[in-house]
C-alpha cells in the first residue's frame, strides 16, 4: 500500500463513520506545494458544505480524531479547512523497504476483476494506416496494459473496416484492370491507387457507380471470384499491418472485421423493431432520443443497405455473448462522440449489461496548426513516420555514440525512435490536440522518452560499477533530503498507476515517470552511491529500486528500455 493510500484509508474510514452519507471518493491527494506537506485532504471543505458546518472547526476535528500512520508527523489545517500531512523518514524508509520486497512495486491489485474489450487501431482494409491511425493505436495499448497490470481480464480487439461500399469501388478498378497481381512490397500503395481510381468513375459517372454498387453486391451475395479478390485484398492489408504493429510492439487477442457480422444485421434491425426501439421512416429504420439529437440515429438505409451502426450493434452482441464482457471500452477520435451516444443509448434500451465507454482524443497537429500532412499536403502516412522517426534518431545517436557498430546503432535507433513517438503522443492529456514537432521528440532534455530513457541507462551503469552479482536489496536509510524525495517518488508508483487506469489517461503515468527521473538525476549528483560505505548497500538499492519502477512504468506505456544508450 503506498504512502497516500495508507493515510486514505484512515481517512475514508474516519469519513464513513462520522459522515456516513457522502459518497465515498478519494479524499487524499500529493501536496501541490512540499512546503505545506506531502498530502493533504480537502474532506472538511466538502463534508461542512453538504452539512453547513464550518470547514476549518471540521478540519481540526478531523486532525485531531484521525491521526495518520504511525512515523508521520502531526497533521496541519490550512486556510479554509485543508488538512496537510508530512511523513517522517524513517516511515520512509519502512515503506521503501516493503517497497523493495513487493513483486508488484507497490501497484495494487483491483478487488474485483472485470472482463474488458479493448477496441482500438482499426484502420481500413485495402488503405496505408495513417498518423491518424497512431493515437488509437498506442492508447488502446498503453489501456490494455494498465488494465491488465491491475488485475482485469482485458481482451484487445481490432475491429477492421473490411465491408462497405469502398469495396465496390475497389472491385470495379481492380477487375477493369485484369486483376493483376499485387507485389509483396507494393501491395498496399497498388490497392489504394485502385480505390482512387474506381471512386473518381463512379462519383462522375452514373454508370459506374452502378456497377461498382453491382460489384458489391456480387461480393455480398458470395460469388466466388469476388470473394477472390476480397479476401486477396485483407490478406495483403494485413501484412502491411502486421508489419507496423510489430514495430510499434503492439499485438491484439481479436482481429475481427465488419464482415464477420455480416449474417447478423437483418436480426439486429429486426429485433429493435420488435422492442419498439426503432421504427421505419421513410423506408429507412431509425432510432429515436431528442434528448441526444434531433436527427435520428440510422441503422438501415432505405436501400436496405445496413451501416455502422449496425455492425458496431452487432459487434456489443458478439463481445457480451461471445467474449463475456462486463466492459467495453472504444479508442476513436473525438469526431466520433455522438455516434458512440447513439450506438450505447441504442444498446442499453435493447437490453445490454456491459459498462461502455468511449474513450477519446484530439487530434496531432503540425507546426502551422493544422492536421499533420506529408510535405504534398496528403496524409502522412504511418509507415513514412515511423522512418523518419528511426532515421532521425539514428542521426542523433551517431553524433553521441560514434563508437556503435552500424547493427547495434541501427537496433538502438529503431527502439529510441519508436520509444519517442510513443512517449510524445501520450505524454498530452488525450483529450487535447497536440503539437507534433520533431526537435521536442526526440532531445535527451526536457520531458521526452530519451530524457527518461537516460535516467534509467544511469541506474543500470552504476549497478553495473558496483560489481554485484545479483540485484540489490538491502535496508534503506533515508540520511538526505534529495535521498527522502526519491524514496516517496518510488513510493507513488502505484497511485500514479491507478489514477492513469482509472482515467484512461496514460499522461498521468509520464508526469510521473519525468518527475522520478529528475529526482534520480538529482539525486545522482547530491548523493555518492558508491563512495560512501555506510550508505552505499542502501543507495544501491534505491538505485535499482528506482531502475525497476522506471523499466515497469515505460513498459506499461508500451515502451522498451535498452541497458546503454
Amino acid at each position: 500500500m503506498s504512502l497516500r493510500a495508507e493515510l486514505e484509508k484512515s481517512v475514508t474510514a474516519w469519513a464513513a463513520t462520522h459522515f456516513p452519507g457522502l459518497p465515498a471518493e478519494p479524499w487524499v491527494r500529493p501536496c501541490a506545494d512540499e512546503r505545506h506537506g506531502h498530502f493533504q485532504t480537502h474532506f472538511a471543505m466538502v463534508a461542512a458544505k453538504a452539512q453547513r458546518l464550518n470547514p476549518r472547526d471540521l478540519a481540526e476535528r478531523l486532525a485531531k480524531e484521525c491521526p495518520p500512520p504511525e512515523g508521520w508527523e502531526k497533521p496541519t489545517v490550512a486556510g479554509g479547512g485543508f488538512v496537510n500531512y508530512r511523513v517522517g523518514p524513517e516511515a520512509v524508509g519502512r515503506a521503501v523497504d516493503a517497497l523493495r520486497q513487493d513483486p508488484n512495486l507497490g501497484i495494487p491489485r483491483v478487488p474485483k476483476p472485470e472482463s474488458v474489450v479493448v477496441d482500438f487501431s482499426s484502420p481500413n482494409i485495402a488503405k496505408a494506416m495513417h498518423v491518424g491511425h497512431i493515437r488509437s493505436t498506442l492508447l488502446g495499448d498503453s489501456l490494455a496494459r494498465l488494465l491488465t497490470r491491475l488485475g482485469h481480464r482485458v481482451n484487445r480487439v481490432n475491429h477492421l473496416g473490411d465491408w462497405g461500399t469502398q469495396f465496390g469501388k475497389l472491385l470495379l478498378a481492380y477487375r477493369a484492370a485484369g486483376r493483376p497481381p499485387l507485389q509483396p512490397d507494393q501491395a498496399i500503395d497498388q490497392l489504394e491507387e485502385f480505390y482512387k481510381k474506381g471512386h473518381q468513375e463512379a462519383e462522375s459517372d452514373p454508370a459506374k457507380m452502378d456497377q461498382a454498387r453491382a460489384e458489391l453486391a456480387a461480393l455480398q451475395d458470395g460469388n466466388p471470384e469476388r470473394r477472390k479478390d476480397w479476401r486477396l485484398f485483407c490478406e495483403s492489408s494485413a501484412e502491411h499491418f502486421r508489419k507496423i504493429y510489430e514495430r510499434l510492439g503492439v499485438r491484439f487477442d481479436s482481429i475481427r472485421g465488419e464482415s464477420a457480422y455480416h449474417e447478423d444485421l437483418p436480426k439486429v434491425v429486426q429485433d429493435l423493431l420488435q422492442k419498439q426501439i426503432a421504427e421505419v421512416s421513410q423506408g429507412a429504420v431509425v432510432v429515436r432520443n431528442r434528448t441526444i439529437a434531433e436527427e435520428p440515429y440510422l441503422i438501415r438505409k432505405s436501400d436496405g443497405a445496413f451501416l455502422y451502426a449496425t455492425t458496431d450493434l452487432a459487434a456489443i452482441q458478439y463481445r457480451t455473448e461471445e467474449l463475456k464482457a462486463d466492459r467495453i471500452i472504444y479508442v476513436t477520435d473525438a469526431r466520433q462522440q455522438l455516434h458512440f451516444r447513439w450506438l450505447f443509448d441504442t444498446a442499453r434500451r435493447a437490453g445490454c449489461r456491459a459498462e461502455l465507454e468511449h474513450v477519446w482524443f484530439g487530434t496531432v497537429l503540425g507546426p502551422d496548426r493544422k492536421p499533420l500532412k506529408s510535405r504534398d499536403g496528403t496524409p502522412l502516412k504511418l509507415i513514412d513516420l515511423l522512418n523518419e522517426a528511426k532515421e532521425r534518431a539514428g542521426v542523433i545517436l551517431k553524433s553521441k555514440r560514434p563508437d556503435l557498430p552500424p547493427e547495434g546503432l541501427e537496433a538502438k535507433a529503431e527502439l529510441l525512435g519508436m520509444a519517442s513517438l510513443k512517449y510524445a503522443d501520450q505524454l498530452p492529456n488525450r483529450n487535447l490536440d497536440y503539437v507534433f514537432t520533431w526537435e521536442k521528440l526526440l532531445a535527451f532534455d526536457g520531458n521526452t522518452a530519451p530524457y527518461i530513457l537516460n535516467a534509467y541507462v544511469r541506474t543500470r551503469s552504476i549497478l553495473r560499477k558496483s560489481g554485484l552479482a545479483k540485484h540489490p536489496c538491502a535496508p534503506v536509510r533515508v540520511a538526505h533530503p534529495s535521498e527522502e524525495r526519491l524514496a516517496r517518488l518510488l513510493l507513488r508508483f502505484g497511485d500514479a498507476v491507478e489514477l492513469a487506469a482509472a482515467d484512461r489517461k496514460p499522461h498521468h503515468l509520464c508526469g510521473y515517470l519525468y518527475d522520478l527521473a529528475g529526482q534520480y538525476h538529482r539525486f545522482f549528483e547530491a548523493c555518492p552511491v558508491l563512495q560512501l560505505p555506510a550508505l552505499r548497500d542502501s543507495r544501491l538499492t534505491l538505485v535499482g529500486l528506482t531502475g525497476d519502477v522506471l523499466k515497469e512504468g515505460l513498459g506499461l506505456l508500451g515502451i522498451p528500455t535498452l541497458e546503454e544508450m
